[in-house]
């Protein structure tokens, strides 16, 4: 069986979810509500083990490729043809509901959840990011720009957009998502031997100014993806799951 690479203690610092394997790397900004990490569902046509999942804490993972072929989901799409934010679960009778997109066709995904319409104020609303990190490599040099998407308390039109600018030699990552209403700029460090990056997120909305922090992790050969969130303490409103790829 693999060792886990990040420790309990070091998990538990970061906020991460402690259920993440080996294989796969994510974290969840509350891990009391939810828990991201390798699927452990099965169900013929339905889902399947070992891919990337969310679940409830102390239940089973099911796996977001699933979810996204849910017949209870749907899809929305860019205004160039691709395949845009995922939605799963009810808004109706306080049942889960999922707000969710997919990085690259790959197994790296991120979102947010919360507890449909009993949760009309987003006070049980958590984000995350998870994907296969099987074959990942960050370069030490070279810089390379990221489109990204945000989420934040989607509703069909207000994904947040941006790009990201990575410089492997400096080891920075920095860039801004924006849907108008709010902003997201992120200034973060990277670390090339684990395929991560944190730092500092700044949240503009109604002209308020915010400090929080960021995380996340490269996904793919040469850093070809990444996916994160940025997180605003007890101001979880302003939450943002976040991930794309190179241009």
């Amino acid at each position: 069986m693999k060792l886990l690479k990040i420790s309990t203690i070091a998990v538990a610092m970061l906020g991460l979810s402690p259920f993440v394997h080996a294989d796969f790397d994510g974290a969840i900004s509350d891990n009391s509500l939810r828990q991201v990490g390798e699927s452990q569902l099965s169900i013929p046509l339905f889902h399947a083990k070992g891919k990337a999942g969310i679940g409830r804490v102390g239940g089973k993972r099911v796996d977001f490729d699933g979810l996204a072929g849910n017949v209870f989901s749907s899809s929305y799409r860019n205004e160039d043809g691709g395949k845009g934010i995922q939605t799963s679960g009810s808004k109706h009778f306080g049942s889960s509901h999922y707000n969710f997109a997919q990085v690259a066709n790959q197994d790296i995904w991120f979102g947010e959840w919360y507890e449909g319409e009993q949760d009309q104020g987003y006070n049980n609303r958590t984000v995350y990011y998870i994907g296969d990190n099987a074959g990942t490599t960050v370069p030490t040099s070279g810089t390379a720009t990221y489109n990204i998407t945000g989420i934040n308390k989607f509703s069909g039109g207000n994904k947040l957009t941006g790009t990201f600018n990575a410089n492997f030699g400096a080891q920075t990552l920095t860039g801004a998502i924006t849907n108008g209403g709010l902003n997201i700029d992120i200034n973060a460090q990277i670390n090339a031997a684990t395929a991560s990056f944190n730092g500092v997120a700044t949240a503009t909305k109604n002209s308020a100014i915010t400090v929080g922090s960021s995380q996340g992790h490269f996904f793919g050969a040469n850093a070809a993806a990444l996916a994160g969130f940025a997180k605003f303490g007890t101001n979880s409103q302003l939450d943002t799951a976040f991930g794309g790829e190179k241009k």
